[in-house]
């Protein structure tokens, strides 16, 4: 129930005629002056204007008592297109002069129409606008509208063109009369728009207009003229050595509008004409109370449509149309084109589940929300491929836009440079009973606005990461004082606390659970980004990845950048977004780079690669190994590219079971005379790597060593000579940055080889003792190796930041 006006309510506006009395009264402090006119009064159609304000604006949210009485013995009425306004202003007393009752436009912003009707007819017609309190009206309120819009159209064109673009036309009744009225309203005026662009530059074609007269008519001759009379020699007459014709074919070209194109295009605009027909006939035959608003409406834009129709050159147009081919005409030309694109929309029909062509009448905050999730894909759009889509469905009924609270809606992305896939979830609905993945929460059921899951190389889990829509800011000097500005509210930010502790992972393997969400920011509706990066809660992103993102049509940039950085960065890097627990093992151990238990084998030939496979042991001379060293537990065979063409790299490895020191030419399968000392290593099973190991720029001449870790995770033979997780993160973090960085080792690759260093696009990046150096053109940058283990996202930042000065 809305709450009665403060005691500190006065009247706003008053206006008195010569039928009633009509006041507003509100708070002042809920009303303003803008530059703009934005308040519009007609008296019977004529605009009335006295000494008032005419800047008044009123606000989003707040109640506004209404009083209109009347001065004769007339019958008043307060009318208003939104019934839960309208219902609330009646009669008050027994004689029936006052009606009044308190308003309020709640998140419905723009422009209000109020009416005030005496003896049934409209008597004052009051233009108001409604203002949201925190986005900036004029801009940003009407850029999220026009997001909203246009996102939803061109997502649902492209589906449309993809499936039914050359196709034949279908007239059947696909889509529901609601359907139909909700795109007609949504793509009326651009319709009319296009059809005046046609109408304006029409498209025409020459046609010849062929007929025989007498040779003294003849004005002009042509080649088809020529070719007639050589059909037809009896019609030459010889005069004085001439021959001359008495009758002849003229041929003349003139410009024709009546072309398959333009039949078409009268087609489709008769066929909507119908449709409305069909939509007003059939809804005045359904039993309900009718709005004659609803048929004025439809009555008017029929009007229009038949009007273009009867004045312009389309009357002279043929309406048969049977070619069932669409010309490039419909594919390029201005204002065809958008015609079609409306006819197909009209036609197949767009089931908009969450209304979402009428965002305007919706609550703001909820507009704010689908438009987050929305702008978020239109951002990722413009650098990654966009898969797969269950936010738009085709079938055959037409199109459907799945957009609403309660509903999951998932858009899948793939990283061209990296191959990996990441969705976009729209209302994730996370709990355990509902899940069957196993994500959720085992204790309350959780509803994240926008969650981002990044499928990483290197890793069998997706991180996550929640985007959560307030439309809400906190502005109190208290507030800005403790964290350094206007920015999102405290209990905003503890919600997205519980989000990362709430969702947890169940693993099948160990039955234990565990975080899934790496980071969870508030998506908020403030201007000043720049500003913001002082605050306190954009800094908390990078140190305990909870924070608050400014986002408004007009303030992407810092969104943009930061999906960029989730979405690019290696798997290591999003993982040490995570929180550790107080004593966890590190991620990455040193001994992964320590215990060089793996012998890679080079081969000779292809014959040698067949036997060592079929009779399951390897061999190599005893100086190419020191076994006093190396504990050597596997194998893997190392193929060169000259010997094997097109198969060049590892695929190869197996677990030892026996060593033998024997004598070359004991070996049988292969036979040698050399009398020189030979292991020979017997392999229990020989198996294939997940994926093989390339040769790039180096290759295995005779053996290397390596480790488990190694040979499971590289995918070039030069990152089996790694030495150190230093040297592992950094050459995980530059292939990132560009797919051009090499390794660089000193000399041939052998079993003594380590990484000299790494190239990339013309930088040298060399880890020497305590520091990392980058050098370009003469110039050197050092960063420390401790600076490097602590902060490695900021390190790799700046390695990035030289990259773009030196590309640019």
């Amino acid at each position: 129930m809305d709450s009665q006006p403060s005691g500190n309510d006065s009247e706003l506006l008053f206006i008195e005629t010569e039928e009633v009395y009509f006041s507003i009264k509100g708070n002042k402090e809920t009303i303003g002056c803008g530059e703009s006119k934005s308040l519009t009064i007609m008296v019977e159609g004529k605009e009335f204007v006295e000494d008032i304000n005419k800047c008044l604006y009123f606000k989003e949210y707040t109640n506004y008592e209404l009083v209109i009485e009347r001065k004769n013995k007339t019958t008043i009425e307060f009318y208003h297109e939104n019934p839960n306004i309208r219902n609330k202003v009646t009669p008050t007393g027994r004689g029936g002069n006052i009606i009044s009752g308190i308003i309020n436009f709640r998140g419905d912003i723009g422009y209000s129409d109020l009416y005030v009707m005496v003896n049934g007819n409209t008597h004052m017609k009051i233009i108001i606008e409604v203002l949201p309190s925190k986005i900036d009206y004029k801009e940003d309120y009407k850029a999220i509208l026009k997001d909203v819009n246009e996102e939803i159209y061109n997502l649902a064109y492209g589906f449309l063109s993809r499936t039914y673009l050359s196709t034949e036309i279908n007239n059947k009744k696909s889509n529901s009369y609601t359907e139909f009225y909700s795109i007609l309203n949504y793509v009326y005026e651009n319709l009319m728009k296009s059809i005046t662009i046609v109408l304006s530059k029409p498209h025409h074609e020459l046609i010849k207009d062929s007929r025989v007269c007498k040779y003294q008519s003849l004005k002009n001759t042509s080649m088809d003229t020529i070719k007639w009379l050589e059909k037809r020699p009896h019609l030459l007459k010889n005069v004085d050595g001439i021959y001359l014709p008495t009758e002849a074919l003229q041929v003349t070209k003139k410009v024709t509008l009546d072309t398959k194109e333009n039949r078409f295009l009268k087609f489709i605009l008769i066929k909507i004409i119908e449709k409305i027909d069909s939509f007003i006939r059939t809804y005045c035959a359904t039993p309900w109370k009718k709005d004659d608003h609803i048929i004025n409406k439809l009555s008017t834009m029929k009007k229009a449509i038949n009007t273009k129709l009867k004045t312009s050159f389309l009357k002279d147009v043929e309406s048969d149309y049977r070619n069932t081919s669409i010309s490039l005409v419909f594919n390029m030309a201005s204002g065809y084109r958008e015609i079609y694109k409306y006819y197909l929309m009209l036609q197949k029909g767009l089931s908009i589940n969450s209304n979402i062509f009428s965002l305007s009448m919706k609550e703001l905050s909820l507009l704010y929300e689908y438009w987050c999730f929305i702008k978020i894909n239109s951002l990722l759009r413009k650098r990654y491929k966009l898969i797969s889509s269950d936010f738009i469905t085709v079938n055959r009924d037409g199109i459907f836009v799945s957009l609403k609270k309660g509903v999951t809606s998932t858009l899948v992305y793939e990283n061209t440079k990296t191959k990996e896939t990441f969705k976009v979830c729209y209302n994730s609905i996370k709990s355990s009973k509902a899940d069957s993945r196993n994500v959720g929460s085992k204790t309350i059921t959780q509803k994240p606005d926008n969650l981002l899951a990044i499928n990483k190389i290197g890793s069998d889990k997706a991180y996550e990461f929640v985007f959560d829509a307030k439309y809400k800011i906190e502005t109190s000097k208290e507030y800005q004082k403790n964290y350094g500005g206007i920015g999102p509210k405290e209990e905003d930010i503890n919600t997205m606390h519980r989000y990362r502790d709430a969702i947890v992972y169940k693993n099948n393997k160990t039955q234990v659970y565990d975080n899934c969400i790496f980071g969870a920011f508030v998506l908020f509706p403030y201007k000043a980004e720049q500003e913001y990066k002082n605050h306190d809660f954009y800094k908390s992103i990078e140190e305990v990845n909870i924070g608050g993102i400014p986002f408004l049509p007009s303030t992407t940039v810092l969104m943009e950048e930061f999906l960029d950085k989730l979405i690019n960065e290696s798997s290591y890097s999003t993982f040490e977004r995570s929180l550790e627990s107080l004593g966890r093992d590190n991620y990455i151990k040193d001994e992964y780079f320590k215990d060089r238990t793996v012998l890679v084998g080079a081969l000779r030939n292809k014959e040698q690669f067949e036997i060592n496979l079929k009779g399951k042991f390897y061999h190599t001379k005893c100086s190419n190994i020191n076994l006093a060293e190396h504990n050597i537990k596997f194998v893997a065979l190392a193929q060169s590219k000259k010997q094997f063409v097109g198969y060049a790299g590892i695929n190869y490895y197996g677990k030892i079971v026996d060593i033998k020191v024997v004598k070359r030419n004991k070996i049988k399968e292969i036979p040698n005379d050399s009398e020189e000392d030979y292991y020979i290593f017997k392999i229990e099973e020989w198996k294939q790597l997940n994926r093989k190991i390339e040769v790039k720029g180096y290759q295995v001449l005779k053996v290397i060593y390596t480790t488990e870790f190694l040979l499971n995770n590289a995918g070039v033979v030069t990152e089996l000579c790694i030495k150190s997780k230093e040297e592992y993160r950094l050459w995980q973090e530059l292939k990132r940055i560009s797919s051009f960085t090499e390794t660089e080792i000193d000399g041939n690759i052998n079993k003594n080889s380590s990484i000299e260093g790494f190239s990339i696009e013309g930088m040298k990046i060399r880890i020497k003792d305590d520091k990392i150096s980058v050098e370009h053109n003469g110039s050197s940058y050092d960063f420390s190796r401790e600076e490097f283990n602590r902060k490695p996202r900021g390190v790799m930042q700046k390695i990035f930041n030289i990259k773009m000065c030196v590309s640019n």
